[in-house]
């Protein structure tokens, strides 16, 4: 699935997050004239996922953290403020919001892997 190839080890919320990313990822990175901010997104909703989002500019006032040149990376916890099949297949999924309780601060992902497919950003994050 993914060649280890690029790997740092950054700190995310006081606890170490490996970044992996492939030779292909490397490569539209050098490509890019600005930061790839990518979001690890825990999404507690009816159910819990994880979502990675690859951005221009990060999102919210969360402190992103460089990787490597070119490379930024965040963590975003949020929860819904509905779990209605109705808004979800009108938005796409729930609504959400930041969670901002001191015990959110307390979690963090343990390993990130990104690579460069078919002209787009991929890849997963564990906890």
């Amino acid at each position: 699935m993914f060649q280890r190839n690029h790997t740092r080890t950054v700190q995310i919320n006081g606890r170490d997050l490996e970044v992996e990313w492939t030779s292909a990822a490397q490569r539209a990175l050098t490509l890019r004239t600005g930061d790839l901010y990518v979001e690890l997104e825990l999404y507690f909703s009816c159910l819990v996922k994880k979502f990675l989002h690859f951005r221009d500019h990060p999102r919210g006032q969360l402190q992103a953290v460089r990787a490597a040149d070119r490379l930024c990376v965040y963590f975003r916890p949020v929860t819904s403020t509905a779990c209605s099949p109705q808004e979800a297949e009108k938005l796409g999924r729930q609504p959400e919001t930041e969670i901002e309780m001191p015990q959110a601060t307390r979690l963090a992902p343990k390993k990130v892997r990104i690579d460069y497919r078919d002209g787009a950003w991929c890849g997963a994050f564990s906890m």
